[in-house]
């Protein structure tokens, strides 16, 4: 049988088979179309199995690479027109080209955050079946990977629960009914993809917005950041200038830090709950750097002052580490 000699010849693999049945399919005599349909229906009850693991738990169980999501970053150039790229993917408007800025935004570690960086996920887009558009992946990736984070990094007994409103066993339902079907719809596919995104959606904009105060880490970031507090920045350079005016030294970082605690207390900021998650950093000749590769072993130039190795950190609490990573935040420091 051609398909089968296609298959064998080019070494075709997982969601690849799909494309190749399919297109084998769609011609030919009514009874090997038939029976290549019949095929084509039993390969997409493998493919349903993974989206219910991805989509519903969060779990890529694809140790032979055969799905069209993988762990690790995009390769770039993925074949999506602009609309495509821009489809909304129903958080707060963000888009899939936003997605995957956040994504590769996302892979940089700092050792001063409270919670663990999330896995990186992206499309592989050879493995994708043509009769699926680009937008429904990004929307079936955007899923997957915020279920993956909800559930497994979620410490917070207070926050305890699922990501889809317990709705798993439903949703669970409705894919199998779309495994029975003889013939793939992508109405109804893409139907029921929409309306699993909209509820994890919606859970994580209630997650970041209104639990998680969303506009009060903003304000955190324009009064630090942005100077938005400028009296405590005043305070705190006439504080800290004897110290920060000469060459830094082992003890300068820990003597801002105090500097910066008693100028925020002159001003009457007195929040316990903020003050802990900022820390002034003191880049000085001889201090370990996480940031520095091990092959780096070049001496680097001792700044003239303090000033001038002057940094500021902020731990950010989970979930709210996928918007405000280490890189956005060095953007505008």
């Amino acid at each position: 049988m051609v398909v089968v000699e296609t298959i064998k010849s080019q070494k075709i693999h997982g969601c690849q088979i799909l494309e190749t049945v399919y297109k084998h399919s769609c011609g030919g005599l009514p009874p090997v179309r038939m029976a290549l349909e019949k095929i084509l229906a039993v390969c997409h009850g493998v493919m349903y199995k993974q989206l219910a693991a991805w989509m519903l738990h969060g779990l890529l169980l694809d140790q032979s690479e055969e799905f069209f999501v993988k762990q690790g970053p995009s390769a770039g150039g993925a074949a999506a027109n602009q609309d495509e790229e821009e489809e909304d993917l129903g958080l707060g408007g963000l888009s899939g080209k936003q997605l995957r800025e956040l994504q590769d935004l996302r892979l940089i570690e700092e050792e001063n955050m409270l919670a663990p960086s999330l896995q990186q996920f992206s499309l592989r887009t050879e493995m994708l079946p043509s009769y699926i558009p680009i937008r429904v992946a990004e929307k079936i990736l955007f899923v997957g990977e915020s279920v993956q984070m909800f559930e497994n990094h979620n410490h917070s007994p207070s926050r305890a629960g699922s990501i889809l409103k317990h709705q798993e066993d439903m949703f669970a339902a409705e894919l199998h009914k779309l495994k029975q079907q003889p013939l793939f719809s992508l109405v109804d596919f893409e139907n029921l993809i929409d309306r699993i995104r909209s509820t994890v959606a919606e859970h994580l904009w209630t997650l970041m917005v209104e639990e998680s105060d969303l506009l009060e880490q903003l304000k955190i970031i324009k009064d630090f950041y942005l100077l938005g507090r400028g009296e405590l920045y005043q305070v705190f350079i006439d504080l800290a200038q004897h110290m920060l005016k000469t060459p830094p030294t082992a003890v300068t970082e820990h003597d801002v830090n105090v500097a910066f605690q008693q100028a925020a207390h002159k001003v009457l900021l007195d929040d316990d709950n903020l003050l802990p998650l900022l820390h002034l950093t003191v880049d000085y000749q001889g201090k370990d750097s996480k940031a520095t590769p091990p092959q780096d072993t070049s001496p680097r130039e001792v700044p003239p002052t303090g000033w001038a190795a002057l940094g500021l950190t902020y731990k950010v609490q989970w979930p709210l580490h996928i918007l405000f990573t280490p890189a956005v935040l060095e953007k505008i420091t």
